[in-house]
């Protein structure tokens, strides 16, 4: 017992170490750390966000973008009220200044986040106040060789500010996107409507001959003070230009490097399909849409350009990835608009660069000596634990801003600013300027998106484990739902394959629809409309899917009796398919509700009620093969507590049976699932909600967010469903959609007589 030292002793001693010299000093060289820590996570977090999903990763960004300005801001505060005076102060405060200013890279965590700019850089203003009261603290006990490069940094930090303050008012989304939407619609309208080719288009999806999507230009001011573009002028680069360049950079005239060229003039093809998209996210313009579809330039662009080769079908995903990139970047990271060049950011940079390693290097930090004012340091077995840390903070700004440059030259924003040039400078078309663009274009600094799939499956989640979810999920506050109950997959190629074929199939001219799937269903006698009238009659898309959704997992139980390893290669890439579109479309109405043209509480309400019945229901199943049984059961017999209860399990289960009946064989049934599937996440993928879609780039990205803009480029733009849900199979088709253009140009509201309600049968493209 004698050893036994209070509680009470241990908090006294705490206290009076923390009230001491040397706990103060040891406090902000611990925050120090801490902000240099905050920093290098959102550095490198940045880009990782496009592709990562990982929860435990989002909440380190999370804390590190919403504490970051804090920590900073009360460190530098308590060097500057605390009673220890210690010149190497100045020197983490500037450099942390710096790292701050490297980290803005990243300028929003979510989508609401992006209107925070301007006071993100009223914090990073008071911050250099801050640091020239306290240069001016320590003005008298500086040393020269450490008092001459710290004003030069707060100088370059002031340049750093200004330079920020001018992107943000070019490219903020307050600024940037109306003006950038307003140049892009008055430019297609113009190209599309009232220039002398209207009528006389003629598309050649091959050589992109016509195909006048704008890349880069440049915008004038008339004298009605009208922002609008030099449609005409020889410094305006649209997509056909990029494939009629004839330097080898972007040229495919030769074999070698054809493959690469071929990639570059995507990237220029995805940043000119990025400005169209970015209409849908524009008050003024998202309704006025349909005018770019016109003369088919939309749909032959999707079909005959992107999914021409099929055996390259993958062509029209890596366009959507990039275009979608260049989404994240505008909302999420700060890059220059094509407007800009790195000439000032490489000035400071290097400015920078010398000032910070003249700094690391003088003669004060090499042969350190605490000064006779410094009243305290920390020293530990001879190893000065203060220079540590200003050679640390020295050095990490070096290498992040090192990284950012690179990451900024590196980036597409960078590409196709240069390849634009390219086109426009047929001086450039030779070997000591093509070598040194192919070797840049060669590089990227991050994947697009996650290239994952998330998985719910809604029986599975419906077995003896649901109590022990519905635990964790109340403990969690429902926030960890997702990854408590759902799972994640890389996206297998037989998935894309499936909804690409599908998306081909159903834009082709002698089609031109994009259907569910139930009246190719009722054409192959798998549904008749008896069971269709009774099962989907009126249905909208979160109780059509989960009743799909129960069918396909019925049906997935039956098959647990065979090895599927051994089973046919075609059964075995249809049944992939069907199972894995099905669990990613639960997961849709499940956690990620706002992506599809439903209500969101509805389907969140719907979900949690189904799951809920369906565990009351198979409690006491303990197999897939106990489940199979009795839900097979539940289709033959009927459920007499229907009336209590949600009516889908039932309705799956009637489904099921249907399946399984009138196709005994499991090859032609699992055909048949996997091309609903498909079809079906086409059909659910049309909407109005692009922010919703804009908000999940953040966290990886979703395999519906690629589709969405797909159909968007192909011109299926609204919903396909109207809002009392599903029609029956014999509802007489509606009469086609009016173009919100006449011939003539004048705008007419297509809308007038219906609102934005599209017949479910009016799916044309």
């Amino acid at each position: 017992m004698d050893g036994f030292v209070p509680l009470g002793n241990v908090t006294q001693v705490a206290k009076q170490f923390a009230a001491s010299s040397v706990g103060q000093l040891a406090r902000i060289e611990g925050l120090v750390t801490l902000s240099c820590l905050l920093v290098v996570i959102l550095v490198f977090s940045n880009s990782r966000r496009r592709h990562q999903s990982n929860g435990f990763l989002g909440f380190l960004v999370w804390a590190a973008f919403m504490f970051n300005y804090p920590v900073i801001s009360y460190t530098i505060g308590l060097m500057q009220s605390s009673s220890v005076r210690n010149e190497l102060f100045v020197v983490w405060a500037c450099f942390l200044l710096l790292l701050l200013g490297s980290a803005d890279a990243m300028t929003a965590f979510s989508f609401n986040d992006t209107q925070q700019h301007a006071r993100s850089m009223m914090n990073q203003a008071l911050h250099i106040i801050y640091l020239l009261f306290l240069i001016l603290y320590y003005k008298a006990q500086l040393r020269m060789n450490l008092k001459v490069p710290l004003f030069i940094l707060w100088s370059l930090s002031v340049a750093r500010l200004v330079l920020r303050i001018n992107a943000y008012r070019t490219t903020s989304r307050d600024n940037g996107l109306i003006r950038e939407n307003q140049i892009v619609f008055e430019y297609m309208k113009h190209k599309l409507l009232d220039g002398s080719i209207v009528g006389k288009y003629d598309p050649d999806p091959s050589s992109m001959k016509e195909y006048i999507y704008l890349v880069d230009g440049k915008e004038e001011e008339s004298s009605s003070m009208a922002i609008h573009l030099r449609y005409d002028a020889p410094d305006t680069v649209s997509v056909d230009k990029v494939w009629e360049c004839k330097g080898e950079l972007l040229s495919c005239s030769s074999s070698a490097g054809s493959r690469g060229a071929a990639r570059r003039r995507d990237l220029c093809l995805s940043f000119a399909l990025f400005r169209l998209l970015r209409l849908r996210f524009g008050a003024d313009h998202v309704g006025d849409l349909n005018f770019h579809s016109n003369n088919d330039l939309s749909r032959t662009l999707v079909v005959d350009r992107l999914l021409s080769d099929d055996r390259d079908l993958d062509r029209a995903f890596r366009v959507v990835e990039a275009e979608l990139g260049f989404l994240f970047d505008f909302f999420y990271a700060r890059y220059p608009s094509l407007k800009d060049n790195l000439v000032f950011d490489l000035i400071l940079y290097l400015l920078t660069m010398v000032t910070s390693l003249f700094t690391l290097f003088s003669s004060v930090l090499l042969h350190y000596r605490p000064s006779t004012t410094a009243k305290v340091n920390i020293i530990i077995h001879s190893f000065n634990l203060d220079l540590f840390v200003t050679r640390l903070v020295v050095a990490l700004y070096i290498f992040l801003e090192s990284y950012q440059l690179l990451s900024l030259v590196l980036s597409d924003w960078h590409k196709v600013k240069l390849m634009c040039q390219y086109v426009l400078k047929v001086s450039w078309h030779r070997a000591r300027v093509d070598t040194p663009l192919k070797v840049l274009c060669h590089f990227n600094v991050s994947r697009y998106w996650k290239n994952a799939i998330n998985q719910y499956s809604l029986l599975d989640n419906a077995g003896y484990l649901y109590r022990v979810q519905l635990l964790l999920s109340t403990l969690t506050l429902q926030l960890l739902d997702p990854w408590i109950m759902a799972s994640s997959i890389v996206l297998p190629p037989q998935v894309k394959q499936a909804v690409l074929c599908a998306l081909k199939d159903a834009l082709k001219p002698t089609n031109g629809k994009i259907t569910d799937g139930r009246r190719w269903l009722h054409q192959n006698g798998i549904l008749d409309r008896d069971l269709d009238y009774d099962l989907f009659s009126h249905k909208t898309y979160a109780p059509y899917i989960l009743v799909w959704h129960i069918a396909t997992s019925i049906c997935c139980y039956g098959e647990s009796k065979f090895d599927m390893a051994q089973a046919d290669a075609e059964l075995r890439y249809h049944y992939e398919v069907a199972t894995v579109l099905s669990g990613y479309c639960s997961y849709l109405v499940a956690f990620a509700p706002d992506l599809i043209p439903n209500g969101t509480y509805t389907s969140q309400l719907l979900s949690c009620r189904v799951l809920k019945d369906a565990h009351a229901y198979l409690a006491e199943c303990r197999t897939t093969s106990d489940k199979y049984d009795k839900l097979m059961k539940l289709g033959r017999d009927g459920w007499k507590e229907q009336e209590a209860g949600c009516p889908l399990l039932y309705e799956g289960a009637v489904l099921a049976l249907n399946l399984v009946d009138r196709k005994k064989d499991a090859e032609e049934r699992w055909k048949v699932l996997a091309h609903f599937w498909a079809n079906l996440l086409l059909y659910i993928a049309p909407s109005d909600r692009a922010s919703a879609h804009a908000s999940k780039l953040a966290t990886g990205g979703e395999l519906l967010t690629i589709v969405w803009a797909l159909l968007n480029h192909a011109g299926v733009i609204n919903k396909l469903q109207e809002n009392n849900g599903c029609q029956p199979l014999d509802t007489l088709p509606r009469a086609p959609r009016t173009p919100i253009f006449h011939r003539q140009g004048t705008i007419v509201d297509s809308n007038e007589d219906d609102g934005d309600e599209i017949m479910q049968e009016d799916y044309s493209v």
